[in-house]
C-alpha cells in the first residue's frame, strides 16, 4: 500500500483486478489482516479464473500438502467476505476491455496469464509462468518447488515462451526484475529474455 500511495494510486480508484493464482504473494494483498478483515479496493471487481477458485475454494483442504493447507484455508476465509466484488469467469473471452485470459496452469491448476491488447500494441502478463527469468526463461525444463504440477508448469512455459518468440509479442510477469517487460528469444536449448 505504501508503493501506490507512494505512485500516487488511490485504492478507491481500482475498478478492476485479474487474478492469476491464489498463491499468498498474489492475492493477501486484497483485504486487511484478521481480525478486521476488510477489502483494500472497494470499488474494484476481481476477476478470478473459475478452475483456480473451485480448486482453493473446495472445502476438503487436507487432500492438500500440509504447507498450502493455511493457504486454502485463508482462500476460504477471504473470498466469501468479498463474494459481492468476485467475477468468476471461464473460457478466454475477453474478461475486461482488450485482456483475455490465457489458461496456463501448472504452477497451480488455474494458474492464468492474461494477453493484453491496444490496437497493434500486445503484452502477455505470464504471472508466475516464468519465475524468475534468469532461472525459468533460460531454463524452461527447470522446476521450481512452488509449481504445484511440475510437468504441467514446464509444458505450459514452453508453449507460451514459443508463442511470444512466434508473435514477438513483449512479456512481463509478476516477479520479474526492472524493467520487467520484454521480448523472449530462442537461446540454443532455452530462451532469452531481452528487457525493453
Amino acid at each position: 500500500m505504501k508503493h501506490l500511495a507512494a505512485a500516487g494510486v488511490d485504492p478507491g480508484s481500482v475498478n478492476h483486478i485479474l487474478i492469476s493464482h491464489f498463491h499468498a504473494d498474489h492475492i493477501f494483498g486484497l483485504m486487511t489482516k484478521a481480525p478486521e478483515n476488510k477489502p483494500v479496493f472497494q470499488n474494484a471487481v476481481l476477476h478470478v479464473p473459475a478452475t483456480e477458485y473451485k480448486f482453493w475454494m473446495d472445502p476438503a483442504v487436507e487432500r492438500l500438502p500440509e504447507a498450502r493447507r493455511p493457504l486454502a484455508k485463508r482462500v476460504q476465509e477471504m473470498f466469501p467476505m468479498m463474494k459481492d466484488k468476485v467475477q468468476v469467469y471461464e473460457g478466454d473471452k475477453e474478461v475486461v476491455a482488450g485482456i483475455r485470459p490465457i489458461d496456463s496452469p501448472g504452477h497451480t491448476p488455474g494458474h492464468t496469464s492474461y494477453h493484453v491488447s491496444s490496437g497493434s500494441d500486445q503484452l502477455i502478463v505470464l504471472g508466475d509462468v516464468t519465475n524468475i527469468p534468469a532461472l525459468f526463461v533460460r531454463n524452461p525444463g527447470w522446476h521450481a518447488g512452488f509449481d504445484q504440477d511440475a510437468a504441467t508448469a514446464e509444458a505450459t512455459r514452453r508453449k507460451l515462451l514459443d508463442r511470444a518468440v512466434a508473435d514477438r509479442t513483449m512479456v512481463t510477469g509478476y516477479h520479474f526484475p526492472f524493467p520487467a517487460a520484454g521480448r523472449i528469444a530462442k537461446d540454443g536449448n532455452g530462451y532469452a529474455f531481452v528487457p525493453a
